[in-house]
């Protein structure tokens, strides 16, 4: 039996999305740090910066927050199968 709408499905596709979200910030950060220099231009690679950094963060709770969704689903379909006599 497959079931598709299945808390662990979402789990997973926010795991995919935490991860897409962290190589986008990554990748923020590397361009504006290849690109600044330390005139007047940091200013405003700066704010890239900041916005990779929180971006990053962002994707690291929301990773964890799904790993947590995947674990409890998977506690809670182990448990629904378990069956005692």
């Amino acid at each position: 039996m497959q079931i598709t709408n299945s808390p662990f499905n979402y789990g997973q596709t926010g795991l995919k999305n935490s991860q897409t979200g962290l190589d986008e910030a990554t990748q923020k950060v590397a361009n504006a740090s290849n690109t600044a220099s330390y005139s007047r231009q940091m200013s405003q690679y700066g704010s890239q910066i900041q916005d990779g950094v929180i971006q990053a963060k962002e994707s690291a709770l929301s990773a964890k927050a799904n790993a947590r969704v995947v674990d409890s689903t998977d506690k809670t379909i182990g448990s629904l199968i378990d069956i005692r006599v």
